[in-house]
């Protein structure tokens, strides 16, 4: 008996440290489980595609272009822009018409794909609506670059440059192409991030020009 006893104390301190990695791993388990169901589960909603509303003056205002609403509410932020000559102009002095700002860059792919679109709408709407096709010159964009793609491609839509940043800046610009939708007295509908198919951006022109 006196030649166990040396060994007693080492097994009883490993059987509690077994128990106690047995007990940690199972409420890791628990807890694991409970947190990829919540994550499963936001991803879910987040995921949803929301069904589209019944129009631009459809109820509760709703619109079938997602992030736009059919009232205008708070006022678009100002900010400056510079023209194809590089004179300064506020947005502010768009309004009394309806305006439509477009980000965009030569080197986005999503852009040049919306862009025969925006030309498209721009021969039809482009004498009751203004076009502000912000370039937001990065990547190797300029003004005398884009005006030539521009020229190449037969776009006639107006194009301005936020060099400064500031438009990107002031209306929460992650990433392009992204469009805002504004009324006559400089009230923003919202905006739609990601590309626009030709449909949808005819409904934001109806949008403007009802």
């Amino acid at each position: 008996m006196k030649n166990l006893r040396p060994w007693i104390m080492p097994v009883v301190i490993g059987v509690v440290l077994v128990a106690l990695l047995v007990g940690a791993l199972i409420i890791y388990s628990k807890t694991q489980y409970q947190l990829n169901t919540s994550i499963r589960a936001a991803a879910g909603s987040s995921e949803t595609t929301p069904s589209p509303g019944p129009g631009p003056a459809g109820p509760a205002g709703t619109t079938s272009i997602p992030g736009v609403a059919s009232t205008a509410t708070g006022a678009a932020p100002d900010f400056t822009m510079t023209d194809a000559s590089g004179r300064p102009i506020q947005l502010s002095s768009f309004q009394g018409k309806p305006t439509i700002v477009n980000f965009w860059a030569t080197w986005c792919r999503p852009c040049r794909e919306e862009l025969p679109g925006f030309q498209k709408m721009y021969e039809k709407y482009g004498d009751r609506v203004n076009f502000v096709m912000l370039n937001i010159v990065a990547q190797g964009d300029t003004a005398a670059s884009v005006q030539k793609f521009c020229k190449d491609n037969g776009y006639t839509f107006p194009v301005y440059f936020d060099e400064s940043g500031e438009g990107a800046t002031v209306n929460g610009v992650t990433g392009i192409p992204e469009t805002v939708f504004i009324n006559a007295e400089g009230k923003s509908y919202g905006k739609v991030v990601g590309g626009l198919p030709v449909d949808m951006l005819a409904s934001g022109m109806q949008l403007l020009t009802r």
